[in-house]
């Protein structure tokens, strides 16, 4: 295909990356996304699309909305590189014994024989959650760290933070719906957002509302029209593409 055509190699790429910055092994750990990575990468998802995909060893890789991610097995390593997005990774033994991995832009996730998120998060950090066995992190520049079943951390490119315990429901998109329990409304619109074309806002005045529910992400009006059947809000809307949550208006 064209595309393919015009996609210089991986290896290349890395070897220019890791000159270009005239370090050794700790640039490796991250990968800097540029835009036409992300549109020509080996899966991809749009906004509001979900997918299930068989890797060649038999792991499960589940990507959420508007993903971007490459697939580089080889000799040496079974390796993931999210540009943007979230997923969720389910590894299965290797015959090889070769070590599976994910790379972001902040660093390295190495699976310790486990089931594990990870996510892209638009203040610069990533989020991984543990839900089986454990995995390695390790930020670029940084010390590494472990996590294990039930914990979650975020990491930059120089230090991870301390585990906290992981959000019980951090997967139930992969079943098509977004849980909360005690959540911020304007925790819960962002979320939502993700799964939606144009524009979706909260007011300020009721971001900090605390709201508990399951809204499905892959119909995100009768996710919006059950927030406002159960709480005091109205919805704001100049057209599909432009929607903002507010309080509601008493007469």
């Amino acid at each position: 295909a064209l595309g393919e055509r015009s996609r210089p190699p991986r290896r290349a790429v890395l070897r220019s990356l890791a000159a270009g910055v005239g370090v050794g092994s700790a640039a490796l750990l991250s990968w800097r996304t540029l835009p036409w990575q992300e549109w020509q990468a080996t899966h991809r998802t749009a906004v509001g699309e979900r997918r299930d995909i068989t890797l060649p060893d038999g792991s499960l890789l589940a990507l959420d909305t508007g993903t971007a991610v490459d697939v580089d097995f080889n000799d040496r390593e079974r390796l993931l590189r999210l540009h943007t997005g979230r997923i969720l990774v389910a590894t299965q033994p290797d015959a090889q014994g070769r070590p599976f991995s994910v790379v972001t832009t902040q660093g390295r996730v190495v699976a310790l024989g486990t089931r594990f998120s990870v996510q892209l998060q638009g203040d610069g950090q990533c989020h991984v959650s543990v839900q089986e066995k454990a995995v390695r992190v390790l930020p670029a520049e940084g010390r590494p760290s472990e996590l294990q079943a039930g914990e979650q951390t975020r990491f930059s490119h120089q230090t991870a933070e301390p585990p906290m315990p992981a959000d019980p429901f951090d997967t139930s998109w992969r079943d098509g719906g977004l849980i909360a329990v005690d959540m911020p409304l304007g925790t819960l619109i962002a979320a939502l957002a993700r799964y939606r074309p144009g524009h979706l806002g909260c007011a300020p005045e009721v971001a900090a509302l605390r709201v508990s529910g399951a809204f499905p992400v892959n119909d995100t009006d009768r996710a919006l029209a059950a927030l406002v059947s159960r709480f005091p809000l109205q919805l704001r809307s100049h057209t599909r593409y432009w929607v903002r949550v507010e309080a509601l208006e008493r007469l």
